[in-house]
């Protein structure tokens, strides 16, 4: 039987303040020692930020009325957070990060090109999350009396970014630690704004008419809202993977998508509920200090603070597993170095933004948002499917395995899964309809955004079609060759004695 330490046992490679050596490295089952309340409050915490925020002003700045934007927000807004409490699953069963684990589907060497999109779309991330915070900082100065010339902005900038970046450096026991208080100060500032919000609902509210119906502008709405969930698929196994391997899966499900989804949709209400009361254009200029003149000053305060520390938190979750992104993509570096590495990146388009840009800060980030679907709606359909035919499982061999794994080239269902993939991109991008571009099927359908059902269901059903019964022999074979009394418990097996010549920065 597994073997889990003691809840309050000290892991060497894994201590809170100090670095973590560990990578996209499997996890020894003697090291997971993470629990459901760890895991539920880390949640909360990245989810409570101003980002979910800003989802509630763009969906509103469609033209819906108040009524049909908490449609969309509410209900499809929780549906996105499915791929991600699926995908957490696999962290527990494997102790594996997410861009590991996805090599069983798309196979260990063409999944390097996954592993450099999920990469960028986390830096793309990044980036909104510390602009956001930067915004919080610098209305914070201005109510302390400092403000104007660029001053605040560095400031805010430093403090924010410097802290955002500690905190992953460090590694995933620091994150899960801090976490903790940044979620009790984010859920009280959040039902502060409800309550001071609430009483003036007017479910009629909306901004008029922009130019697009209201079926499109539902569309629209529902892909943005999907993107701030779906964003997660590519990291979500990342904090799980040091869960005890006999975590049930339905209790990691549900833990998930309500501790990520339900904050998540709490604060897009709270965001159109802003864009329906405020100054929509200061809003849309400044989503953080736009919302001034919507509160008294001590729950004004209290927002921006929590702002800062929203965006921190969320950043830390962004950051460690982007670092562990670049260390999939093949870079040759330690996790903590990937991270500062990540950074400096990130920082060109913050700085860019923060001292370059017109002011289309929301309509760059929409673009964003619905532009990730075209990858990130096929992507996660596929990989969830093919994982839930293998039990949620990936062995070590199978991902570290260089030469000698089974998945190393592009044989077997690697080469349905990235058909697949290719077939449902294609019929997104098709079907894509955002302010910079908009696919000749959404055009000729009243410029309305259909990539988000499009590009899963063609991706999943091809997928299906071609796949189930490759994967059903794959699974059967390694039942095959592994002892009789457990595939988890031998997972530990597969860790030592295998080539890890192609992946030796795997590790740290």
């Amino acid at each position: 039987m597994s073997q889990v330490a003691p809840q309050d046992a000290v892991d060497p490679h894994n201590k809170r303040f100090g670095v973590e050596t560990n990578g996209i490295n499997f996890i020894p089952l003697e090291e997971r020692k993470m629990t459901h309340r760890q895991l539920s409050l880390f949640w909360i915490a990245s989810s409570f930020y101003p980002f979910n925020l800003l989802l509630g002003i763009l969906v509103y700045s469609l033209g819906m009325p108040v009524w049909l934007t908490l449609v969309v927000v509410l209900g499809v807004g929780l549906a996105g957070y499915i791929y991600p409490a699926f995908a957490s699953i696999a962290g527990a069963r494997s102790g594996i990060a997410t861009q590991a684990v996805t090599r069983v589907t798309y196979g260990v060497q063409a999944n390097r090109l996954n592993n450099l999109i999920g990469w960028a779309v986390g830096i793309a991330y990044e980036i909104a999350n510390v602009v956001v915070g930067v915004f919080a900082g610098v209305a914070l100065f201005d109510q302390l009396g400092w403000s104007g010339g660029n001053g605040p902005k560095i400031v805010s900038f430093f403090i924010v970014y410097g802290v955002s970046v500690l905190l992953p450096y460090l590694g995933h026991a620091t994150v899960i630690y801090v976490q903790r208080f940044f979620a009790v100060v984010l859920i009280v500032a959040s039902a502060l704004m409800f309550i001071s919000l609430v009483p003036d609902l007017d479910l009629n509210a909306s901004i008029g008419d922009i130019g697009i119906s209201q079926w499109s502008a539902f569309m629209i709405g529902c892909g943005i809202v999907l993107a701030g969930g779906w964003g997660y698929v590519m990291m979500a196994a990342d904090y799980p993977r040091y869960m005890p391997d006999k975590t049930p899966g339905n209790s990691i499900f549900w833990t998930v998508l309500t501790s990520a989804g339900l904050p998540a949709i709490f604060l897009g209400l709270i965001g159109v509920l802003m864009a329906a009361q405020g100054d929509f254009d200061a809003l849309i200029a400044d989503p953080v200090g736009g919302a001034k003149t919507l509160f008294s000053t001590p729950i004004f305060l209290v927002w921006l603070i929590a702002a800062i520390g929203g965006s921190i938190a969320n950043n830390a979750l962004t950051l460690y597993s982007a670092g562990l992104a670049a260390q999939a993509v093949g870079l040759p570096l330690k996790r903590y170095q990937a991270t500062i590495v990540d950074a400096a990146i990130a920082t060109i388009g913050i700085v860019y933004i923060l001292f370059k840009d017109d002011g289309g800060f929301l309509a760059w980030m929409n673009s964003i948002l619905v532009f990730s679907v075209v990858w990130l709606g096929p992507f996660g359909a596929i990989w969830l499917m093919d994982l839930a035919w293998r039990h949620w499982l990936a062995l070590p061999e199978e991902v570290h395995g260089g030469r000698h794994s089974p998945f190393w080239g592009m044989s077997g269902a690697r080469r349905y899964a990235w058909i697949a993939l290719i077939a449902g991109m294609v019929a997104a991008f098709l079907c894509i309809s955002v302010p910079k571009y908009t696919g000749p099927i959404a055009e000729s359908l009243d410029f309305t955004d259909y990539s988000w059902v499009v590009g899963p269901i063609i991706a999943a059903v091809l997928y299906f079609l071609l796949a189930k019964n490759t994967v059903r022999d794959e699974v059967t074979h390694r039942r095959e060759r592994l002892p009789k009394d457990s595939e988890i418990d031998t997972a530990e097996a597969f860790d030592t004695g295998v080539d890890h010549s192609l992946f030796e920065h795997d590790k740290d």
